[in-house]
């Protein structure tokens, strides 16, 4: 059965009455956060109270992640502490849905028997029959509330699952391939997240470059920016996650001749090895992505190229992983996430040998991070001196905690600066006086 049918053969019409208090744990990546935004909202819309404190909740929904092996471990440990509070609160019900769930729910749900409800994803008809509101006539769909991100910054979710099928990565299996959703939906999203405060829009999915290719073709990602940097309110718009193998100069100029679209390249390389990019059947090549990184070194100067990495991907040898510093050290990259491989059962690359030893991926680990920590620093020294716009996140006593347009909330640098009457979401004036290789400070203009 359906989670919700499960609810409903429980409780019978009584769903609204007999949970009115819920929390919901968020895990993973953007996307995640972004479904479960929606998925909360919908519950306060239908009269269910936000319960900030999971120990007071009598319904607790986690969203788990499954992508790697860190991920996995992470959301099992957060569904055995949840269901930990079910022996100071015996009216507490806990279910858990997500990616985690969808891989492995027959194992779950024999080994987790103190789960109450276990379903993969979870539906807008489902919420609605389980918060006990069948019918959606009544709800207000024009009201939005934030519970995981802070009011000034808004994710966009502007598709559902991938259709790349890199080698290493389970989420075409999970999620299912590509599928944009329609443009109207997310305009709405967007004005909705300004209504509740956002200043910054980051559109999000798993390669953005994609959107509205299914039909014929064609990316219809440049005519969806132009219309949500037209929407009254947004200051800036931060994209996420465009994968090499779809992105093209012409596309760079496109998209980043549009008003609001920061200076801000999300890029993920994941290697440089020809080899490499082959075995991890990335689609690109070394030399296409030099020149998507000399077109925007060129034409974009005020701009930052964020990546991330993979090493000990099976059967990386030296000579692959020289490259890849050789390319670090040739082509300095502002901001860089690197990982160790993770083998995920049910991808190409688990067949893949031979494997690289932990020890060796985690010497190359360090390597490569020892090195950009330098490259990062010295990139970000020349900044030091420079006016630059702040975006204000949190203020902690006499400091505000704040990011330039380089910097992705909750992934990049932060700049700190002394509080003067500052709020969250207020864009500053400021100039740096001091730049580390993660940090910034500097001083109201």
């Amino acid at each position: 059965m359906r989670f919700a049918q499960v609810l409903l053969a429980n409780y019978p019409n009584r769903l609204y009455a007999v949970y009115m208090n819920f929390h919901l744990i968020s895990l993973g990546c953007s996307k995640n956060t972004s479904d479960s935004e929606a998925i909360a909202n919908q519950f306060a819309r239908t009269g269910w109270k936000w319960c900030a404190s999971p120990e007071k909740a009598d319904l607790i929904l986690i969203n788990t992640c499954g992508f790697i092996k860190d991920a996995k471990e992470e959301s099992l440990k957060k569904i055995l502490q949840t269901v930990e509070l079910k022996k100071q609160n015996p009216r507490l019900k806990v279910a858990a849905f997500g990616c985690l769930i969808k891989r492995y729910h027959s194992e779950i749900k024999k080994q987790i028997s103190e789960l109450d409800y276990l379903f993969d994803f979870l539906s807008e008809d489902n919420i609605a029959l389980m918060s006990g509101n069948s019918g959606k006539s009544d709800i207000d769909y024009s009201q939005s509330w934030r519970f995981f991100t802070p009011p000034h910054i808004g994710i966009l979710k502007i598709a559902e699952g991938c259709s790349n099928r890199c080698s290493y990565c389970a989420i075409p299996g999970i999620r299912g391939p590509f599928l944009s959703r329609q443009e109207q939906e997310i305009l709405e999203d967007a004005q909705r997240l300004v209504n509740s405060g956002a200043v910054e829009i980051s559109v999000v999915a798993q390669d953005i470059t994609r959107y509205g290719t299914e039909k014929d073709g064609v990316c219809k990602l440049p005519a969806l920016v132009k219309k949500i940097s037209g929407i009254s309110g947004i200051s800036w718009i931060r994209l996420h996650y465009m994968h090499p193998r779809g992105l093209t100069t012409d596309l760079i100029d496109q998209l980043y001749s549009i008003p609001k679209v920061l200076p801000y390249f999300d890029i993920p390389f994941q290697h440089f090895a020809d080899r490499m990019l082959r075995l991890m059947n990335r689609k690109t090549s070394p030399q296409h992505i030099i020149n998507l990184i000399r077109h925007i070194r060129k034409n974009y100067r005020d701009a930052a190229i964020r990546t991330t990495f993979i090493v000990g991907f099976p059967g990386e040898n030296d000579e692959d992983f020289s490259e890849l510093i050789e390319f670090v050290e040739r082509y300095p990259i502002d901001r860089v996430g690197a990982f160790a491989y993770s083998t995920e059962e049910g991808t190409s690359a688990a067949l893949i040998v031979p494997k690289v030893p932990m020890w060796l991926k985690q010497n190359r680990l360090d390597q490569l991070m020892t090195l950009q920590q330098l490259l990062a620093e010295e990139r970000n020294r020349r900044l030091a001196g420079r006016k630059v716009d702040l975006i204000v996140d949190e203020i902690e006593g006499e400091f505000a905690h704040c990011r330039t347009k380089w910097d992705a909330y909750e992934v990049d640098n932060l700049t700190t600066l002394v509080n003067k009457e500052l709020k969250p979401g207020q864009i500053v004036k400021a100039k740096i006086k001091e730049a580390q290789a993660y940090d910034f400070t500097a001083e109201l203009i």
